[in-house]
């Protein structure tokens, strides 16, 4: 049967049911907006792999900025009395207040330990401290440097009552020596300062490795002569070894040397009386080889979280009241190139921290810097885009219009080029209804009304043409 041109919009139902109400602003945004989300499930519909596609790049966009990290970090320091223990446990309470951070401390034997945890995938161990100067090659492959937190000496004590007074290693290397753990920083420090002047440590019966606890007893109650290690003056344990008698420290006359030898070293002056100015403690200026403390984590670690470590280490630097060798603001900085730098610190000292931070929570500041270069080039796409003034549901409609337009476009030359036979005009009719019927039966958005209608009276003339042809 055929179907006959009208029009009134009665033949679309769907158009009329947009207007039972008088419309206002509120109203045409509602269906605007309507038209929109309807335009778009047609096409994800209509175009799945493009869906599909588009969909998979979201999540891997996703996957590689990380936007949620973990707010877990265990650190590993040393023994629980350590300086570095009373660090980490500092930078625990800080954070925690600060960011909401769960920081928790895991006591080891020290620098060498510490990097075999976080080498270590299954260990939850995820930063620490060390000295870049302690750690063999293999050893760097799953850390990264966030820079140097402070300046360790290396204290060379010795019992002066048994020894008298000391001027050389070489001289020291006779009496019996206590070291750290061998798997402390301390002990591979030592063994490198000897090495130089072709002293082997290992070996040696007269150096003797133990804890911390047991070398400070020993050289105080005379079982040992001298006793090496690294540590921060603040150390209570190194505290009660500098003021007990006649303990005596080592005067490093070639320091200087040595941080030539080894960019990790640096020499320090420990100025007379600074450790006591009563008892006069010490009697004169002494030079000190010193290394500087690593802060480091594992290279699987999320940059925002490493970011929230390296705001903690310089709020905490600039706040400390313990300050001796280093200065206020002097550290966190990268001094210690043995060991790779993290990208985050290494953009960190470059530009200084996210302006964000001021306003928003680490986690987010830290997102908003990782990616504002591509927001900005999103940005930078899709600002000229909206000039074009592009609309979806429009731009949707019209490309359904556009087949049925060149239906009637053809029709229209084999109506203008040649003579038509009265089957030539059922047939073109019958061509006619099937368009009319799916026009009627079709979605048009807001706005596209206009167009609806011109193309229904395209129709029309076109069968009035027809008839009098």
């Amino acid at each position: 049967m055929r179907i006959f041109f009208s029009l009134t919009p009665v033949f679309n139902p769907v158009v009329r049911s947009k207007y039972k109400t008088p419309m206002n602003t509120f109203g045409y945004l509602k269906l605007v907006i309507r038209d929109e989300f309807r335009a778009l499930k047609e096409e994800a519909r209509e175009s799945k792999i493009f869906v599909i596609t588009l969909i998979v790049a979201i999540i891997g966009l996703v996957i590689y900025l990380k936007p949620f990290p973990d707010r877990h970090i265990f650190f590993a320091a040393f023994h629980p009395n350590s300086d570095w223990s009373q660090l980490a446990n500092g930078s625990a309470n800080h954070l925690s207040n600060k960011t909401g951070l769960d920081i928790k401390a895991i006591y080891t034997e020290g620098a060498v330990e510490n990097v075999a945890r976080l080498n270590d995938p299954n260990d939850q161990a995820n930063a620490g401290f060390t000295y870049g100067l302690v750690l063999e090659k293999e050893e760097l492959n799953g850390i990264y440097s966030l820079g140097s937190i402070g300046y360790e000496p290396v204290w060379i004590l010795y019992n002066q009552k048994r020894t008298g007074k000391i001027h050389s290693l070489n001289t020291l290397a006779q009496y019996k020596v206590g070291l750290g753990p061998v798997k402390s920083g301390s002990y591979r420090i030592a063994k490198k300062i000897f090495e130089v002047i072709n002293i082997e440590v290992d070996g040696r019966k007269n150096f003797l490795s133990d804890t911390f606890a047991n070398n400070g007893a020993k050289l105080k109650n005379g079982e040992i002569d001298a006793f090496i290690f690294v540590s921060t003056n603040r150390d209570s344990a190194t505290q009660d070894l500098l003021h007990s008698p006649n303990i005596a420290i080592f005067d490093f006359k070639n320091a200087d040397a040595y941080s030539k030898k080894f960019n990790s070293f640096v020499k320090l002056t420990l100025p007379a009386d600074s450790l006591d100015i009563d008892k006069q403690l010490p009697k004169h200026d002494i030079s000190m080889l010193a290394t500087t403390t690593s802060l480091v984590v594992k290279r699987t670690m999320h940059p925002d979280l490493q970011l929230a470590l390296l705001m903690g280490a310089k709020d905490g630097n600039r706040n400390s009241n313990n300050l001796f060798f280093a200065k206020r603001n002097e550290f966190p900085a990268y001094v210690d190139p043995l060991i790779p730098i993290s990208p985050v610190a290494e953009h960190y000292y470059d530009y200084g921290p996210p302006h964000s931070m001021r306003y928003l929570p680490y986690w987010l500041a830290g997102l908003v810097d990782r990616t504002w270069l591509i927001l900005l080039t999103i940005l930078a796409i899709f600002y000229p885009l909206s000039k074009l003034n592009f609309h979806f549901r429009k731009f949707r409609f019209t490309v359904k219009e556009i087949p049925h337009y060149k239906e009637l476009l053809e029709i229209e030359k084999r109506l203008c080029n040649q003579k038509l036979s009265a089957q030539d005009k059922v047939e073109m009719m019958e061509r006619l209804d099937r368009i009319n019927s799916i026009a009627i039966q079709g979605e048009v958005p807001i706005s596209e009304e206009a167009a609806y209608f011109r193309f229904l009276n395209a129709i029309h003339l076109l069968r009035k043409k027809i008839e009098d042809a």
